[in-house]
C-alpha cells in the first residue's frame, strides 16, 4: 500500500541536472565499502555523518522557498517553513495545497476540493528529517555518503522496510546549510525539494503548525 501518495511535497528532478556544480569530484562511500574498508575509512564516513547531524540539531528554525520537480519536467515553487525538530510547513504559490506537520501528523489540505488528509509523520519518508532524535546513523540504514567541494548528500533507507525507496539529503560544502532531499522510489522514480534563499533561525509563529479545518478554505496565513 503507498501510504504516502497523497503528499506531493516529494517530487522529482535529477539533482546533477539541477546543479551541475554539485556533481563535481564527488566523493562516494558506502556503508558495504565501509564495512570492507580499514578502519581508517569507517572512521571517516562516521565522521562525516556525525557532523551534518551535528548541524542539522543545531538548527532552531528554517525558513526559504523551494522549487519542487519531478522527471517529467513539472514544477512548483512556494515557501517552506521547518520549526525543529518536527513541524513543518510547506505553502505553494499556484497550486490550492497546503502540507502541514504538526508534530505527530502530517496533512495535506486541498483548498479547492475543500479536504484534509493526514497520516502519520513516521509513515511517510518526511520522518527521516522530521525525527524527534535527528540521526542518519539511528533509525534508519545508512546507505551512501557522498561529498564534494561544494556538497555532501547523505542517503538512507527505511530500516523496517516498510517505505519503499531511499531518502537523500543535500547540504552545501564547506560552509553547511541544508539544500534539500531528493526521494527515489519504485512507484513515483527521482523526486526532489530543493530551497533557496533559506533563512535560518528566524522566530516562526506556533500557529504555522497547527492542522486546522478552516484553513481548507482560506489555506492559512503566512508569518
Amino acid at each position: 500500500m503507498k501510504i504516502f501518495s497523497f503528499l506531493p511535497a516529494l517530487l522529482a528532478v535529477n539533482i546533477v541536472a539541477l546543479t551541475p556544480a554539485l556533481a563535481q569530484n564527488i566523493r562516494t562511500e558506502t556503508v558495504a565499502d565501509a564495512a570492507r574498508a580499514p578502519s581508517e575509512q569507517e572512521a571517516d564516513i562516521i565522521a562525516q555523518v556525525e557532523r551534518l547531524n551535528a548541524y542539522v540539531r543545531s538548527i532552531r528554525t528554517i525558513r526559504g522557498r523551494f522549487v519542487q520537480s519531478t522527471a517529467n519536467g513539472h514544477q512548483q515553487t512556494g515557501t517552506f517553513f521547518w520549526k525543529r525538530p518536527d513541524k513543518l510547513r510547506i505553502e505553494y504559490d499556484t497550486a490550492p495545497l497546503l502540507i502541514v506537520a504538526d508534530g505527530s501528523n502530517i496533512a495535506q489540505i486541498d483548498k479547492e476540493l475543500e479536504t484534509i488528509d493526514q497520516i502519520r509523520i513516521s509513515w511517510t519518508p518526511y520522518k527521516f528529517l522530521l525525527a524527534r532524535k535527528f540521526d542518519l546513523r539511528k533509525g534508519a540504514d545508512l546507505v551512501s555518503v557522498e561529498r564534494s567541494e561544494t556538497a555532501s548528500f547523505v542517503t538512507v533507507r527505511d530500516k523496517d522496510g516498510d517505505l519503499d525507496g531511499d531518502f537523500t539529503l543535500i547540504f552545501a560544502e564547506p560552509d553547511l546549510k541544508l539544500l534539500g532531499w531528493t526521494w527515489e522510489n519504485s512507484f513515483d522514480g527521482k523526486i526532489s525539494f530543493i530551497l533557496n534563499d533559506v533563512e535560518e533561525g528566524s522566530k516562526l509563529s506556533s500557529a504555522l503548525f497547527v492542522i486546522r479545518e478552516e484553513e481548507r478554505r482560506r489555506g492559512g496565513r503566512r508569518r
